[in-house]
C-alpha cells in the first residue's frame, strides 16, 4: 500500500511478520523530525512522542519538564489538562515517564476522535507548555520554597521533590541508583534523572527553560504510530499544526560512551534502617554489557540473567544460597540504557561473607564456563524467552504501546528502529548455538573478562533518614537566617500567592478547550465476560473457548472453605514454596527445568472473592494459574498434579532457604507498597475477607513469617507439620472448579485430560468452617524507615447501614481526580492519592509519597462536605461519565478474559449485574451525587485510620495513634 505523504520522506517499508504490521520511516522534511507508522487493522490505536533528554546533573530537571508540559499550553491553557483528559478520555493508556537518556509521552485508545484528541493535547504540552509564561509550574511540580507565615518555619514543597524522596527510601532503589553512578563517572548516566532530592533544590527556572528550549524540539523527536488509521490525514495534521512552526535545528543531545575501566571499582554506600539488626548488608557486582542496539546480545544476555539467578535451579543463585551468602539472591539486567548494566545482588550478607560473594560467584561462573551450562538448564531459558516472546499478552494494554516503547532502545541511538519488532530469526540463532558454548562465551567475556565492573556494598545506617531530614532542616533555618526581613516579606507573598493561584478555577472557556466526545457516542452496555459452565464427574469447569494461538490458559480454584484459623499463613506461605521443593517425581532442581521447558508459566495465589450480595460473606481459595502450548497438554497437567500432589516436605534447609527468600521479597516492595499495605491493615480491621488476605498475604503475613525466620531452630518441627497439614486441603476433589481458556476445538481435549489427573485424588466433603470475626477499632501508625507516608482511612458503609449504587464509581473519578488531586497532590505535595468504593461496602481513602500526616487525614474529613454541596455542569457530568467508563472498558486479551469469566462464576456476579452498575452510572445526576455526603460522613465518623509513615512523622504524630508497630 502507498504511504507517501506531502511534507515527509518515506526512509524505509518492511513488513514484520511477528507484529503482522507494514512499518513505515518517515522524516519530516524540514525539522528532520523521525516517525515510524506501524500500519495494522489492530482498531487499538497508539500515538507516542519521545526526546532524547540526557541530564547534565541530578536536579531532575527532565522529570520535572515531563510533569510541567503537561500543565497547561497554548491550545489548553487549564492548570491541569493532563488530569482533565483522564477524567473525561477513553483512553487506554495516558502517561509520560522519564528515562535516564530519554522522555516519552505515550497515549493509546480505540476510539478514533478520542485517539485524535490526546495526540492533539500531547503535541501541544510538548511544542508549546505554559512553562515559559508561568513560574508557577515548576513550584509546583519542581520544587519551591514554601512559608506561609513570616515566623513558620521555612520548608520545601513540590510534587517530584516528594515523589523522589520516596523513591530512595529502599536499600534496592539507593543500590541501584548509586550502581548507576559509579559505573558512568564521565556520562550522563552518572546523574539521576528523576532527580536527587538534595540537587533537585538547586534547579533554577533559567535551568528548567533552558532544558526544554534544547532538547523539546522536533529535530530532536521520535514519533511513533500504530493501528489502523488514516495516516495521510494524521502526518497531515502532524505537519500543518505542529512540526511547520519550527525550522530545523541541530540538538546536540547524543549519549555518550563511557570508556571501559582498567581495574574493577569497589563502592560503599549507605541505607537507613529504624534499628540496629545483624546482616542488613546488600552486596552486590555489576558489569556494563555490550550495546542496547545488540539485540542478539541482549536477548543472549537476558536467557543467560534467568538461567543463572531466576530459578530454583539457577547454579549461581543456588551455589551463593547454599555457600550461606545473604537471605536472598536476585539478578537484574537494565537494557534501558545505551550500556546495560548485569548486576547480582545478596541481600542481609553478613559482615563475614561479604568477600565470599565474589569468591563463589567467580568459581560458580569459572565451573559453568569448563565444564558447560546443562542443557536442560539452558533449553529450558530458551523455551520461556521464546514463550514470552511469542505470546505477546500485554494484559490488556495496546501491543503497538509496547512496541514504540521497544523501538527505543534502538531508535534512540540513531539506530534501525526495527530491530526490537523482529524475534524469529534471532530465537533461531540462539538455538542454533545453544550447543556451540555461545553461552558460556557470554559469560566469559561480559562476566568475567570484564573489568567494566563495580563491586557495591549497601552498608544499614540507623536513622540515616532522620539524619538527613534533620539536615535539611538546618539547611532551610540557615536560610532563612540569612534572608533580610525584605526577603522574608516576598517569600510569603509568593507562597500566598502561589495558594491562591492553586485555588483559583480554570475559566470555562480554558475547560471548553479539551474536547469532549457526545454521550451517545458511548457504549451503553456493559462488557462481559463469554463463558459457559459445563459439569464432568462432578467437577466444574468454567470454560471461555476463544481463539487462543494454540496456547491453553488452565487455572484451578481450590475452596478453602472449612481451613482452620491456625493453617491459613502456612497456605499462604504454600504460595512462595510450591514448585520449589522436592516431590515424588523430582527433585526440585529438575522440576523447576520441567517446568522451564513444558509450561509457558505458573503462578500461585491466594485471595478472598467477596460475596457482593451478602458483605459478611466470601470465598476463600488457593489458585493455580498455567499456560502452555496446547501440545504441552499432557505435560502441562501433570506437572501440576506433580506439584499440587507430591510435593514433599522433608529438605528443612530448601524449606528454611525459601522462607528467607519469602520475607526478602516482601521486603522489597514494603517501600513501594505502603499505601496498599495502609489500606490493606485498615481494611482488615472490619472486613473478615480483608482479614483473611491480611493472614494470608499482607503485613500480617510478613511478620508471621519474619518471626518464623527468626525462631527457626525452636520453631521448626511445628512448621513442617503445620505446612503438611496445609498442604493435605489440596488431596481432595470436591475442592476443586477448572477454568480453561483455549480454542473452542480443544476444550474437550482440555477437560478430560484434567480430569484424569483430579479423579486420581480423594473425595471428601467440605465442612462448613465459620470463623468468628470481630472487628476492632483501627488508629494505627506502622513505622518503616523511610522519607515519606501513605495515609489510609476508612470503614465499611454497608455496615452502617447503606447500600451500594453504581453511581460510586463515578464520585471515585470525582474525588480522585479533582478534590483529593488538589488537596493532597497539588496543593499539599504528596506524589499520588485516590478514592475507592467497593461493592463489599468497604471504602477508602489513601494518599502515596506523602509528607503530610494529620493534614492528609483533616482533608479526608472535608470529603462529605465537598461531596453536599457538588453542583456539576453537564458538561462536567459528562467528562466524568467519559472517564468512568474508560477505566470499565478496558480491553480483554485471551487469558484476563477467561480469568475474570472464572472469577465472576465462582461469586455469582452475572451480566445482570454488570449492567445495572453501568446504567446507574450513565444515570448519575447531581442529586443522586450529593446523596453520597451521608455514608461518607457515617464511614469517616468512625475515625479509622492507618498511616505506614516514616520514623520522623509517626512519632511527631504519637497522639493521632492507639498503637505503633515498627517493621
Amino acid at each position: 500500500m502507498e504511504q507517501k505523504v506531502k511534507g515527509y520522506t518515506l526512509l524505509n517499508t518492511e513488513y514484520i511478520k511477528e507484529i503482522d504490521s507494514n512499518v513505515h520511516l518517515y522524516e519530516h522534511d524540514c525539522t528532520k523530525a523521525k516517525i515510524l507508522y506501524m500500519q495494522s487493522e489492530d482498531p487499538h490505536k497508539t500515538f507516542g512522542i519521545a526526546f532524547r533528554t540526557p541530564p547534565h546533573d541530578s536536579t531532575g530537571v527532565a522529570h520535572i519538564i515531563e510533569h510541567s508540559v503537561l500543565c497547561g499550553s497554548r491550545k489548553f491553557p487549564l492548570k491541569d489538562p493532563f488530569i482533565e483528559l483522564s477524567k473525561g478520555s477513553l483512553n487506554t493508556y495516558l502517561n509520560a515517564m522519564t528515562y535516564p537518556d530519554k522522555t516519552i509521552y505515550p497515549i493509546s485508545s480505540q476510539n478514533d476522535a478520542d485517539f485524535h484528541n490526546l495526540m492533539d493535547v500531547y503535541l501541544d504540552a510538548v511544542f508549546f507548555p505554559n512553562i515559559y509564561k508561568n513560574d508557577y509550574i515548576l513550584m509546583q511540580e519542581g520544587w519551591r520554597y514554601h512559608l506561609e507565615n513570616e515566623n513558620d518555619p521555612l520548608e520545601y514543597k513540590g510534587v517530584v521533590y516528594n515523589e523522589m524522596k520516596g523513591a530512595f527510601s529502599s536499600p534496592e532503589e539507593v543500590g541501584f541508583r548509586k550502581i548507576k553512578e559509579a559505573l558512568f563517572p564521565d556520562t550522563t548516566y552518572h546523574n539521576e534523572s528523576g532527580g536527587a532530592p538534595e540537587a533537585i533544590v538547586d534547579l533554577t527556572y533559567e535551568d528548567f527553560l533552558a532544558f526544554h528550549k534544547k532538547y523539546y524540539h522536533p529535530s530532536n523527536s521520535y514519533i511513533g504510530l500504530y493501528g489502523d488509521m488514516n495516516i495521510e490525514e494524521v502526518l497531515t495534521f502532524i505537519d500543518e499544526e505542529y512540526l511547520s512552526h519550527f525550522e530545523y535545528q541541530e540538538v546536540d543531545s547524543k549519549v555518550a560512551m563511557q570508556k571501559p575501566f582498567d581495574t574493577p571499582k569497589v563502592v560503599d554506600t549507605y541505607y537507613s534502617v529504624a534499628e540496629d539488626r545483624p546482616n542488613q548488608l546488600y552486596v552486590s557486582a555489576n558489569w556494563v554489557v555490550g550495546e542496547t542496539v545488540d539485540r542478539e546480545l541482549m536477548v543472549g544476555l537476558s536467557i543467560l540473567e534467568y538461567l543463572l539467578l531466576e530459578t530454583p535451579a539457577s547454579p549461581l543463585k543456588k551455589a551463593l544460597i547454599k555457600a550461606g551468602i545473604g537471605e536472598d539472591v536476585f539478578g537484574a539486567f537494565q537494557t534501558h540504557l545505551k550500556q546495560p548494566i548485569f548486576s547480582v545482588m545478596a541481600k542481609n550478607v553478613g559482615e563475614e561473607n561479604k568477600e565470599r560473594f565474589y569468591e563463589v560467584i567467580d568459581t560458580t561462573l569459572h565451573t559453568l564456563v569448563k565444564e558447560g551450562i546443562p542443557k536442560s538448564l539452558l533449553q529450558g531459558a530458551l523455551q520461556v524467552k521464546e514463550f514470552e516472546l511469542r505470546e505477546g499478552d500485554f494484559k490488556g494494554y495496546s501491543k503497538g504501546l509496547l512496541y514504540y516503547i521497544g523501538t527505543m532502545k534502538s531508535w534512540i541511538y540513531d539506530e534501525d528502529p526495527n530491530i526490537y519488532l523482529r524475534y524469529e530469526d534471532l530465537i533461531d540463532s540462539l538455538q542454533a548455538k545453544k550447543d556451540t558454548g555461545y553461552f558460556e562465551e557470554l559469560i566469559e567475556k561480559y562476566l568475567l573478562n570484564n573489568s567494566h565492573h563495580v563491586k557495591m556494598m549497601i552498608h544499614p545506617k540507623v536513622g540515616l533518614d532522620a539524619a538527613i531530614e534533620e539536615k535539611v532542616q538546618k539547611k532551610l533555618e540557615a536560610i532563612k537566617a540569612s534572608w533580610t526581613p525584605e526577603q522574608i516579606k516576598a517569600c510569603v507573598e509568593k507562597t500566598r500567592a502561589f495558594n491562591q493561584m492553586q485555588k483559583e478555577p480554570d475559566s470555562l472557556e480554558a475547560l471548553l478547550s479539551i474536547p469532549l466526545l457526545k454521550k451517545e457516542e458511548l457504549d451503553k452496555e456493559s462488557m462481559f465476560p463469554r463463558y459457559e459452565t459445563r459439569q464432568k464427574e462432578g467437577t466444574s469447569y468454567i470454560i471461555t473457548p476463544i481463539f487462543t494461538n494454540q496456547i491453553a490458559y488452565i487455572n484451578y480454584f481450590i475452596n478453602l472453605e472449612g481451613v482452620p484459623d491456625k493453617s491459613l499463613p502456612y497456605l499462604g506461605m504454600l504460595v512462595g514454596m510450591l514448585s520449589k521443593l522436592d516431590t515424588a517425581s523430582y527433585d526440585y532442581e529438575d522440576l523447576s527445568m520441567a517446568i522451564d521447558q513444558h509450561l509457558g508459566g505458573i503462578e500461585f495465589h491466594i485471595q478472598s472473592m467477596h460475596d457482593v450480595k451478602n458483605p459478611a460473606a466470601y470465598k476463600k481459595m488457593f489458585v493455580v494459574k498455567i499456560k502452555a502450548l496446547i501440545d504441552e497438554l499432557k505435560d502441562q497437567v501433570k506437572l501440576v498434579h506433580t506439584i499440587m500432589n507430591e510435593t514433599l516436605f522433608e529438605d528443612r534447609n530448601r524449606i528454611r532457604e525459601i522462607i528467607k527468600e519469602m520475607k526478602s521479597m516482601m521486603e522489597m516492595s514494603l517501600s513501594s507498597e505502603g499505601h496498599k499495605i495502609a489500606y490493606s491493615m485498615l481494611l482488615s480491621s472490619f472486613s473478615p475477607a480483608e482479614a483473611f488476605d491480611e493472614t494470608t498475604k499482607g503485613l500480617s503475613f510478613y511478620q508471621t513469617v519474619r518471626e518464623i525466620d527468626e525462631n527457626w531452630d525452636a520453631k521448626q518441627d511445628e512448621v513442617i507439620e503445620n505446612l503438611k497439614e496445609a498442604y493435605q486441603f489440596f488431596m481432595n476433589r470436591k475442592r476443586y472448579t477448572i477454568g480453561l481458556t483455549v480454542d473452542e476445538e480443544r476444550v474437550t481435549e482440555c477437560m478430560d485430560c484434567t480430569y484424569d489427573a483430579l479423579s486420581k485424588l480423594e473425595e471428601e466433603e467440605i465442612v462448613e468452617h465459620k470463623i468468628p470475626f470481630t472487628s476492632h477499632s483501627m488508629k494505627m501508625g506502622l513505622i518503616y524507615p523511610g522519607n515519606v507516608n501513605y495515609v489510609a482511612m476508612g470503614y465499611n458503609f454497608k455496615k452502617l447501614g447503606f447500600d451500594y449504587h453504581g453511581g460510586l464509581v463515578l464520585l471515585k473519578s470525582i474525588l480522585s481526580m479533582d478534590y483529593l488531586w488538589n488537596e493532597v497532590r497539588v496543593k499539599n505535595g504528596a506524589y499520588g492519592c485516590f478514592a475507592d468504593f467497593r461493592k463489599s461496602g468497604n471504602m477508602f481513602f489513601v494518599s502515596y509519597r506523602d509528607p503530610n500526616v494529620e493534614k492528609t487525614l483533616d482533608i479526608y474529613r472535608q470529603i462529605p462536605e465537598y461531596v453536599a454541596s457538588l453542583e456539576l455542569s453537564e458538561r462536567e457530568l459528562l467528562q466524568y461519565l467519559i472517564g468512568t467508563i474508560s477505566s470499565m472498558d478496558f480491553p480483554y486479551t485471551a487469558s484476563t478474559e477467561g480469568y475474570t469469566a472464572q472469577v465472576y462464576a465462582l461469586v455469582g456476579t452475572t451480566k445482570e449485574d454488570i449492567q445495572s452498575i453501568r446504567d446507574d452510572i450513565f444515570n448519575v445526576d447531581n442529586e443522586i451525587l450529593r446523596s453520597f455526603a451521608e455514608p461518607i460522613k457515617k464511614v469517616l465518623e468512625q475515625d479509622q485510620y492507618c498511616v505506614f509513615g516514616n520514623t520522623v512523622s509517626i512519632p511527631q504524630n504519637e497522639a493521632l495513634f492507639e498503637e505503633t508497630l515498627k517493621i
